[in-house]
C-alpha cells in the first residue's frame, strides 16, 4: 500500500507540472486510502487542439495511469468564450478508439496507449463561421468518468482555440457617383456584421470605377490584398475565417479575389473557413450561359434598354463568377423576375437576373435559393440585397432561426417506388404558412390535373390527400406561394418542387371515390 501511495503522488505531481491537474479531483490529503485505486485508473488529459483546414481537428493528449482498455469520448463545442458552459453548442461527438476508428495516432502509436499522442480527426460539418461563438472547445471523458466517477456538472478535460472572422461586402456596377464612401447597403451591412461578432469587416468601395466596362475583374486582387492585410492582424495561432458577400458584379470581384487567395494560399487563411454568399451574381458578359439573362420593359424604351445592356456587356466581358476550390460553403440567392413583377427596377426599364448555376471547382456544397416571385428585383424597391439583409443577416448570429421561403420539398407518403391508390397521399415541408398546390401530368399525354391544395403548418409540415385519379402513371410537382419579406407582405416567392413519379392502381372495391381533400 505504501508503494501505491508514492506511485500516486508521482503521477499527480507530474500532471500538476504540466498544468493539467483536474481541479475537481480531491487533494492528496483529502483522499481515503481505499479510494486510491479508483483515482489512479487510466485517464486522459488534453493538452491542445488546432486545425489546419477547418475540416478536421488535431488533438494533443496524454494517457496516464496505464493503457485505456476502452475508447474515450471526445466532444467538440462552439462557445462564446474559452470556458465550457451548459449553453455551448455541441458540434460533434467522437469516440476515440471505437469501432471503425484508426488504431494508430498521427505519430504511429496506439491511440489508447499510455503516453503522449497527436491525433487528427475529421469533422464532417467543418468548423464553419460562427462569429458569436468564435471558440472551438474539445472535452474528453473516459468510460469510468462517464459511468459515475464524477458528479453531474463537473468539467472534463477541456482545451480550446479561437477563430478570427472577416466579413467582405462588395457592391456591383453602376453605383451612384454621390456614394463616394461606398454603397450604402455595404456600409449598413458592415455595421450589422460587427454587431454580430465579426472581428473585422471590409466594405470594399469601387464606386469610382463601377461604371467603367471591364473594371470589375481588376478589383479582385485588391480585395485579396486587403483580406491578407487584415488576416495578419489576427492574434498568433488563430485560424482566419472569411465570409464573402457580393452583389451582381460584386460576385465577380469576390470570385477573382478568392482565386487569388487560392493561388497564394496564405497559411492563416488556409487554416480557416471560407464562405461565399452570392446575391444575384451577374457578370457583364453577353456570352454567359443561358443567353440574355435580364428582362426589359415593353415598347421602344425597352428596346433601347436592351441595346444599352448588350453594348455594355459586350465591352466589359467580365469573367463569370466561379466558386473556387478553397471555398468551404456557398449560398446563391437569385431572382429571374420579368419587369411586370418588379417594383421599379432601374426606373422600370430593365431587371438583371442572377446567372445560375454558378460554375464550381471541387466538391463544395452550394445552396441555391430561388427568390423569383412578386416584387423582388435586382436593384428595385425590394432587391435581393435588401431581402438578404432583412431576412438572412439577423440569423447569422444566435438571435433568430432562418426560415427559407424558397424551400419546398415533398413526395408521396408511400414513396415513389410502390404503386398507390387512386387517392394518393403526399407530404413534405416548406416555410410555415406557405400555400402549396399540387398538379399531376399523366404519362398518357393528357392535360395536367390539379390534385388539391393545402398550407404548411407552424412547423413547416404539409400533407394532402389527392382527388381520385384514374389508373396510370403520373409526374407530380408542387408549387408554393410564400411571404418573402418580413416588412413587405406583398412581396412573395413562388417555390416549386418535383414530387416524383407515381403509378396509380385501380380504386379498391371497398372505397368510394371522393372529392378533393386537403390537410394542413
Amino acid at each position: 500500500m505504501i508503494g501505491l501511495w508514492f506511485e500516486f503522488k508521482r503521477v499527480m505531481t507530474g500532471r500538476a507540472e504540466r498544468g493539467r491537474a483536474r481541479s475537481s479531483r480531491p487533494s492528496v490529503e483529502a483522499l481515503d486510502r481505499r479510494d486510491l485505486p479508483a483515482v489512479i485508473a487510466p485517464s486522459v488529459a488534453l493538452d491542445a487542439i488546432s486545425t489546419s483546414d477547418s475540416k478536421s481537428l488535431t488533438l494533443e493528449y496524454e494517457v496516464s495511469g496505464g493503457d485505456l482498455d476502452q475508447p474515450f469520448q471526445l466532444t467538440v463545442y462552439r462557445s462564446a468564450d474559452a470556458q465550457l458552459d451548459p449553453g455551448d453548442a455541441g458540434v460533434q461527438e467522437i469516440q476515440v478508439g471505437g469501432a471503425g476508428f484508426p488504431v494508430l495516432d498521427d505519430l504511429g502509436s496506439p491511440v489508447l496507449a499510455e503516453g503522449t499522442h497527436r491525433l487528427t480527426v475529421p469533422l464532417p460539418e467543418g468548423l464553419n463561421i460562427r462569429p458569436e461563438r468564435p471558440y472551438v472547445l474539445a472535452a474528453s471523458q473516459t468510460p469510468s468518468e462517464r459511468a459515475g466517477g464524477e458528479p453531474s456538472g463537473e468539467d472534463p478535460s477541456v482545451v480550446s482555440l479561437r477563430k478570427y472572422t472577416i466579413g467582405v461586402m462588395t457592391h456591383g456596377g453602376f453605383q451612384s457617383k454621390s456614394d463616394k464612401q461606398g454603397a450604402p447597403w455595404a456600409l449598413k451591412m458592415a455595421r450589422s456584421l460587427q454587431d454580430l461578432g465579426y472581428d473585422a469587416v471590409i466594405p470594399y468601395n469601387w464606386v469610382a470605377e463601377s461604371r467603367t466596362a471591364g473594371a470589375a475583374a481588376k478589383q479582385g486582387p485588391r480585395v485579396a490584398r486587403l483580406i491578407e492585410l487584415e488576416a495578419n492582424k489576427a492574434p498568433e495561432g488563430e485560424p482566419v475565417d472569411v465570409h464573402f458577400i457580393g452583389h451582381s458584379e460584386g460576385a465577380v470581384v469576390n470570385s477573382v479575389a478568392m482565386r487569388a487567395l487560392e493561388l497564394e494560399n496564405p497559411a492563416r487563411l488556409s487554416n480557416g473557413y471560407i464562405k461565399a454568399t452570392l446575391l444575384d451574381p451577374h457578370a457583364a458578359n453577353n456570352n454567359a450561359p443561358g443567353g440574355r439573362q435580364y428582362s426589359v420593359s415593353k415598347g421602344f424604351l425597352g428596346t433601347i434598354a436592351r441595346w444599352v445592356v448588350d453594348g455594355y456587356q459586350d465591352k466589359a466581358k467580365d469573367p463569370l463568377p466561379v466558386i473556387w476550390g478553397n471555398v468551404d460553403e456557398a449560398d446563391v440567392f437569385y431572382q429571374r423576375n420579368p419587369m411586370s413583377r418588379t417594383f421599379g427596377s432601374n426606373g422600370g426599364l430593365y431587371n438583371l437576373w442572377g446567372q445560375v448555376p454558378v460554375p464550381v471547382r471541387g466538391d463544395i456544397p452550394v445552396h441555391y435559393h430561388n427568390l423569383t416571385g412578386v416584387g423582388i428585383s435586382h436593384s428595385g424597391q425590394v432587391n435581393v440585397v435588401d431581402w438578404y439583409r432583412a431576412t438572412v443577416l439577423p440569423t447569422l448570429g444566435d438571435d433568430l432561426p432562418y426560415v427559407d421561403p424558397t424551400a419546398l420539398r415533398g413526395g408521396p407518403a408511400t414513396g415513389t417506388d410502390a404503386p398507390v391508390s387512386s387517392e394518393p397521399e403526399f407530404q413534405g415541408d416548406a416555410a410555415p404558412g406557405t400555400s402549396v398546390r399540387i398538379r399531376a401530368l399523366p404519362k398518357s399525354g393528357a392535360d395536367a390535373v390539379v390534385l388539391g391544395g393545402t398550407t404548411a403548418d407552424q412547423n413547416g409540415q404539409w400533407s394532402l390527400t389527392s382527388r381520385p385519379l384514374p389508373a396510370g402513371t403520373y409526374r407530380v410537382w408542387a408549387k408554393g406561394l410564400a411571404r418573402a419579406h418580413p416588412l413587405t407582405p406583398r412581396v412573395l416567392i413562388m417555390p416549386s418542387a418535383d414530387l416524383g413519379q407515381i403509378t396509380v392502381t385501380q380504386t379498391p372495391a371497398n372505397r368510394t371515390p371522393r372529392g378533393p381533400r386537403a390537410q394542413s
